[in-house]
């Protein structure tokens, strides 16, 4: 073999060799990954009304089983007929809660379930559904019979002789009531999304002069087609909730999941721009008056999570080029689509091949998605968690969700954080802890220590990633507990990733003794944490370099290397290690 040929290997192995070192490629780190805790009619939860305990120990199983399987959100539905499964100051309690409309059950289940998601470092969306009131039943609490009495509700009656009631869309006080009541869920509860169904004007409703709000129609100047009247009312109901979300809390993700089939007309397509669907037949723009491209179109949402609830072979409804023109139209007009799925068939068909024909579903979303952001959201829970079947989940966790995700950032809107780190990232056994900053979330990760951080950009790797916490400290599981590198990351809520933080490579390492004492070093400044008396500093051969008492920030001028800081205060003693770079 000649030289030149020896040389060429030589180089092609030092190149192989290289591309070993680099870390596995990664999996999916941004992708939502939810399910539709549906509470109307008790779907899947509370299976019990008589029993607080046995509703929260229900409600930790589904969540547990969540968490496991690398899901990140729960859609958790508080508000199924005008009615409440949290405090509020409108509605009446769900019957589906206690058996009765309107009995306190004496606990708030939003509160619990937004606190046990964190806990979890999942999402809870809110889950709402704004207009419907009854379908059947004659409600009849205080609050029931104010909306009456206040002339807001508008009944259809179909020829089967059932009746469905909903608040009147073509009521500005209706429009009002709804804003109010998505306003009181987001500003005492710290939900981190809002979420609307495909419940709007009942299917069937007539269009001529029998019907309920014609006179309402008529009373407006009838400027407008009744059809285009009544899209426009939901429009703009959509429009005031958007606009009282940007006031309150801009953070909160404001979704809706219409019927899946849309815009396959092509005049509505040309009318808002866009190429029409190019399968199925949207039924929903006038059999319920739902133009869902409409709300895309005004910037009056932030994702849409369509019910393409049809397998990929479908003849008529496939859904793969369905997720397609969803995904084509959301990055059209700069929003976000996560694909909901309907999983029931599983009820009565639970094998591996119809397992598999989801995570083609979950693929074909993937691949489809025109700005990183896809999303899976299943309906519903309970054939996800085992309560109504068993074995998918596991299967998805397997098969799709191998690694944690973090839902996809908001960035069409400004945080107000700029560059951001965690500061004081410590270590005690198996315990992360930091100190941060105010209403954020953290990204933890655990990178083998085979792998050189230095290789890594900014953005870690999914397959490194342990989880999110809503607090500032992260338990570490048994497997990750040595032979790793840690590091946190600010999440913000609009879910942007700052840069991370290495424990034991930058920053600060709790060595020893700990007394609660905290200290943190940058830009050249010691910074120390209130109730340090006296803080003593001494490089690697044990030399005193600096010394200060009463004082939380100390100029720090020495070289690079590593550095024992020991503090005295509360009672005690706390001595970490910096590394100054």
């Amino acid at each position: 073999m000649n030289f030149s040929s020896l040389l060429k290997r030589s180089a092609l192995a030092a190149v192989l060799l290289a591309i070993a070192a680099l870390p596995m490629s990664s999996g999916v780190k941004r992708e939502v990954r939810s399910v539709w805790m549906a509470t109307v009619w008790a779907l899947d939860w509370p299976s019990s009304t008589s029993s607080t305990t046995a509703q929260k120990n229900e409600m930790v199983k589904y969540l547990d089983v969540l968490q496991k399987n690398n899901f990140n959100a729960v859609y958790f539905q508080v508000r199924t007929m005008s009615d409440a499964f949290y405090k509020s100051s409108y509605e009446p309690w769900s019957s589906y809660l206690t058996g009765t409309r309107g009995k306190d059950p004496g606990w708030d289940p939003l509160a619990f379930v937004v606190e046990e998601c964190h806990k979890r470092g999942m999402e809870c969306h809110a889950w709402v559904n704004p207009y419907r009131f009854s379908t059947g039943s004659n409600w009849s609490t205080a609050q029931d019979q104010a909306l009456k009495s206040a002339g807001m509700l508008l009944a259809y009656t179909k020829s089967d002789g059932k009746t469905t009631t909903i608040l009147n869309p073509g009521l500005e006080s209706v429009r009002k009531r709804i804003v109010d009541v998505c306003k009181e869920i987001i500003s005492n509860y710290d939900v981190d999304g809002l979420v609307f169904d495909d419940y709007f004007y009942p299917e069937g409703i007539p269009v001529t002069s029998s019907a309920g709000d014609y006179d309402l129609w008529q009373e407006s100047g009838a400027s407008m087609t009744f059809g285009d009247w009544r899209r426009n009312n939901v429009n703009q109901m959509v429009a005031d909730v958007y606009k009282m979300v940007q006031q309150q809390k801009p953070y909160v993700r404001f979704g809706i999941s219409p019927a899946g089939a849309a815009c396959t007309s092509a005049a509505v397509a040309a009318k808002h721009g866009i190429d029409r669907c190019p399968v199925a037949s949207d039924w929903q723009y006038d059999g319920i008056f739902s133009d869902p491209v409409a709300w895309l179109e005004a910037g009056t949402i932030d994702y849409i999570s369509p019910q393409l609830y049809w397998k990929t072979n479908h003849k008529t409804n496939p859904f793969g080029p369905m997720t397609k023109w969803w995904s084509y139209v959301a990055k059209h007009f700069g929003r976000h689509h996560y694909a909901s799925h309907s999983i029931s068939f599983l009820n009565s068909s639970n094998t591996t091949s119809d397992w598999e024909e989801i995570g083609k579903q979950v693929q074909f979303s993937r691949d489809y998605t025109e700005n990183e952001a896809p999303g899976a959201v299943f309906y519903s829970a309970a054939y996800v968690t085992g309560k109504k079947q068993s074995g998918f989940g596991e299967w998805l966790q397997v098969n799709k969700f191998q690694n944690k995700a973090l839902t996809p950032a908001i960035d069409w809107k400004k945080s107000d954080l700029e560059k951001v780190q965690v500061s004081a990232l410590s270590k005690r056994a198996t315990v992360l802890s930091w100190a941060g900053v105010d209403n954020v979330r953290y990204s933890v990760y655990a990178v083998p220590e085979s792998v050189n951080v230095e290789t890594l950009d900014s953005s870690i790797p999914a397959e490194y990633l342990l989880g999110v916490s809503y607090k500032t400290t992260y338990t570490m599981p048994d497997d990750k507990k040595s032979g790793y590198n840690y590091a946190v990351c600010v999440l913000d809520r609009y879910g942007n990733e700052y840069e991370p933080v290495y424990y034991g490579q930058s920053g600060v390492e709790s060595i020893g003794e700990n007394s609660g004492l905290t200290a943190d070093y940058a830009d050249g400044e010691l910074r120390l944490s209130a109730g340090v008396d006296e803080v003593f500093v001494y490089n690697e051969a044990g030399a005193l370099v600096a010394n200060s008492r009463n004082c939380n920030r100390l100029a720090l001028s020495v070289q690079a290397g590593m550095y024992i800081v020991r503090m005295i205060g509360n009672g005690g003693v706390s001595t970490e290690k910096i590394i100054v770079k």
